[in-house]
């Protein structure tokens, strides 16, 4: 069955490879908030609206839905830019949203008006940006940038995505800094950052 969903250019790539070690070891994806697993959470947002979703570096001993497709790092090691590059490369549509496996308070508002941003004259890389971050794990990529990724991790080059999409053609997505918006983009890396958090 074809699934129609708002974005049938763009596949959903979530991170989900990290060590956890900040966490003891943890599964950041398996941390459950209000019941429900980060993973969990982030699927439900992101199913109405990409034919295609990847998941990254998954090793936790639980079974995907089959509408997810499981996708192995080529470069170890070299976090979260070895997920997007072998997903760029196992990725049957020209575009990836990728989103951090660990930001439990995803917006389907917003991912809607970035996609819609980036659809409306698509540079290599899309990324939101605040007067007080950027976010370039919730940002839209071209896949016909893997070629140059590749080299790069072949290369030895510093494995950090902002030092990557610097090489590339970048175009901001500038929002503002309220709580809605930084909510959307908090990601989960300490013990601390779960007591007191609303689901």
């Amino acid at each position: 069955m074809i699934l129609i969903t708002p974005f049938n250019d763009i596949a959903a790539v979530v991170l989900a490879g990290g060590s956890g070690r900040r966490l003891g070891g943890i599964n950041k994806s398996l941390v459950e908030i209000g019941g429900v697993t980060l993973i969990q959470r982030t699927l439900v947002i992101l199913r109405p609206l990409f034919s295609e979703i990847l998941i990254s570096g998954w090793h936790a001993d639980i079974m995907l839905p089959e509408w997810v497709r499981s996708v192995p790092d080529n470069f170890p090691g070299t976090g979260p830019l070895a997920g997007i590059e072998a997903s760029m490369k196992a990725a049957s549509l020209p575009y990836i949203f990728v989103f951090g496996g660990d930001m439990p308070w995803l917006s389907e508002k917003i991912i809607t008006a970035q996609a819609l941003n980036f659809l409306e004259d698509p540079p290599e890389v899309l990324v939101p940006r605040t007067d007080r971050m950027t976010e370039p794990l919730h940002a839209i990529y071209d896949c016909t940038l893997h070629s140059s990724l590749e080299k790069y991790l072949r290369s030895g080059g510093r494995p950090a995505v902002r030092d990557f999409i610097a090489l590339s053609q970048v175009r901001y997505f500038d929002l503002p800094s309220n709580e809605e918006i930084m909510k959307a983009f908090t990601n989960i890396n300490n013990p601390e950052d779960l007591p007191g958090k609303e689901a």
